[in-house]
């Protein structure tokens, strides 16, 4: 039977399904970006009011604190929105439940989660403080230590009434049960560890833009935690002068959340951060990142790529599309285990691709 004149062969309704998500996906760094150009007007009013007539001077083209402004405007609409989009990715993380890009079960992760001394790197308003929160993250592992402790209360031998020498037999057995004990018990808090949130007793967050500072303590009030988190208010080059409690290699966890995109001179700074890291410490990574040359279309989408981000750090504060983030990461240093992926569920056409998982050190 001949195909139907008026539907060329091969174009079924499964191709302009296709077709369709596709040119969504290219539309949607463009509808992104006017959405932020729509505060455009707010940004400039509320300049006015405030008589920063400096900040108007240069404009959204060239005056940098006319661009913060601005997306800060923008970013209190937008940032709750990326939020609870990226928290089905980010939490998982966080508990160390990453593999290759995907998120899995704790039977099936490989890495402990975020805990100890750990450094945020640029917190912004505080969009991700409150997941360092042990009081909301780690109530289960809580309840389940209290079991742990309520069955092994009571366990010891009561020796009373025997003679010395059976005593001191018995005290040296009791000895080396403990001993045993112990041994068992580090075992399984290692294992407990392996795709489960730890304690944090100290959170850094490096944020130099002090504008957004008294909305960043607030997250920190709300979440319960001003004794547990300092705002370092300076970048990550002036760490070393400015902060001396973190000393080379005294880091637990670092964790960067959609900002490397952000910072300057990135690959320095990633080596800099890298040497706070010690040994056996863990880098929590979701970041977006330049398409990949690899991937079936990816010359397009390199090219596409480096056209839209003519106009992307314009429009978003200064985020840089087209940072190779992953290789920076790579090269910063070695590392005993690099577990970075690109999500399997992004597609060719994703403009804003991302890398997904943890290195450690």
């Amino acid at each position: 039977m001949a195909p139907s004149p008026s539907r060329p062969t091969g174009t079924g309704p499964g191709f302009f399904t296709s077709l369709k998500t596709t040119l969504l996906a290219l539309l949607d760094p463009w509808i992104f970006m006017s959405l932020s150009a729509s505060y455009l007007p707010t940004t400039i009013l509320s300049l006015l009011r405030q008589r920063r007539f400096l900040a108007l001077l240069g404009g959204p083209l060239l005056s940098n604190r006319f661009q913060s402004a601005w997306f800060g405007h923008f970013w209190a609409w937008a940032g709750p929105q990326v939020r609870s989009k990226a928290e089905l990715n980010v939490v998982p993380l966080l508990e160390g439940r990453v593999t290759n890009g995907q998120i899995v079960s704790k039977s099936e992760a490989h890495a402990a989660g975020v805990g100890g001394v750990v450094l945020e790197i640029g917190p912004g308003s505080g969009m991700w403080v409150s997941l360092f929160s042990d009081a909301k993250y780690l109530k289960d592992q809580v309840e389940e230590d209290e079991d742990d402790h309520a069955h092994g209360h009571g366990e010891g031998d009561d020796h009373e009434g025997l003679s010395a020498s059976w005593a001191t037999i018995a005290s040296s057995e009791q000895h080396q049960h403990q001993q045993q004990q112990q041994q068992q018990q580090q075992k399984q808090t290692t294992k407990k560890a392996i795709g489960s949130r730890q304690r944090i007793t100290q959170v850094y967050g490096v944020e130099p833009n002090y504008g957004i500072h008294p909305l960043l303590q607030h997250n920190i009030t709300q979440a319960g935690l001003s004794q547990t988190y300092t705002i370092l208010p300076f970048g990550i080059e002036d760490i070393e002068r400015y902060a001396p409690q973190i000393q080379p290699e005294s880091l637990d966890c670092i964790v960067s959340i959609l900002c490397l995109c952000s910072i300057p001179e990135p690959q320095k700074n990633i080596g800099i951060l890298y040497r706070y890291l010690k040994p056996g410490g863990r880098w929590f990574v979701y970041e977006h990142v330049k398409c990949c040359s690899d991937m079936p279309g990816g010359w397009f989408m390199n090219v596409y790529q480096a056209f839209v981000n003519l106009f992307w750090p314009v429009c978003l504060g200064g985020c840089q599309l087209r940072r190779d983030t992953a290789r920076y990461l790579r090269e910063a240093g070695p590392w005993t285990d690099v577990d970075l992926a690109q999500p399997p569920n992004e597609q060719w056409h994703q403009t804003v691709p991302h890398i997904y998982g943890i290195l450690t050190k």
